[in-house]
């Protein structure tokens, strides 16, 4: 490698680890949402768009859930997020809602009172469109990641850890996680579907979609063949990572 380049490289990977260093100022959470103001959608009349630099989603706010989100994960993101090492605590792993929108937290926690099985797969957890790990080569996206309605429905604990993270991990894998590259950029399609039923809690009812789905595309450099996978997700509360095929 030219070493003015790898200079630069160097400088980059020191300014990742610089920057995750320092600690957030109180506020920095809230104005970040702020700058990135939610817009009507004519999907439906209670959808939402929500547009910010690492992602777009359009949601249902009134049964709280995602419709469509939509993200371009690239070979240079893991890079990044393998030299950022961030870490998945305190702000990082934090939910919020986007801004002007209800928080949802006492909602998950009165469904998980109600089912009453703590860390199981029954359990309800805030299951993501976009995995955290996919953004985390930014503390601004890893932050917005978690952000209830427009990245994430309540998803059984079961299909969390299954069939869902068995697509960011294949997402991660396509870039070369461990491997070979297969390609250097993957877009990702996601959201869900349907309604097993509905918790409330202080006015906020969110519904327990029955689906969630996952498109991903990507040009294969060794075939040179442009591929689109397409995953239906049902609800179910034992899913497991080999379960996981195309539809």
């Amino acid at each position: 490698m030219d070493p003015g380049r790898l200079e630069i490289l160097l400088l980059l990977l020191f300014s990742f680890h610089y920057s995750v260093a320092q600690p957030l100022k109180k506020g920095y959470v809230d104005s970040l949402y702020k700058k990135y103001p939610t817009q009507k959608s004519d999907l439906c009349p209670p959808c939402k768009l929500w547009v910010n630099p690492y992602f777009k989603s359009i949601a249902d706010t009134l049964h709280h859930t995602p419709i469509l989100t939509f993200y371009i994960y690239t070979k240079a993101h893991r890079l990044e997020q393998e030299a950022l090492g961030l870490p998945r605590t305190g702000k990082y792993a934090a939910w919020h809602p986007a801004f002007g929108q209800p928080d949802e937290t006492k909602v998950y926690r009165e469904a998980n009172r109600q089912i009453g099985e703590p860390n199981s797969a029954r359990m309800i957890a805030k299951g993501h469109c976009q995995a955290w790990i996919l953004l985390a080569w930014s503390a601004d996206a890893a932050i917005l990641s978690n952000t209830y309605t427009f990245n994430a429905g309540m998803e059984f604990q079961g299909q969390n850890i299954g069939t869902e993270i068995a697509t960011e991990e294949l997402c991660r894998k396509l870039t070369g996680f461990k491997g070979d590259p297969i390609t250097d950029s993957v877009k990702i399609w996601c959201g869900t579907s349907g309604s097993l039923r509905t918790y409330a809690i202080n006015g906020v009812t969110i519904t327990v979609p029955s689906h969630y789905y996952k498109v991903i595309s990507y040009y294969d450099n060794h075939t040179g063949n442009d591929v689109l996978l397409t995953y239906w997700m049902q609800m179910t509360r034992q899913i497991r990572k080999a379960s996981l095929k195309t539809g």
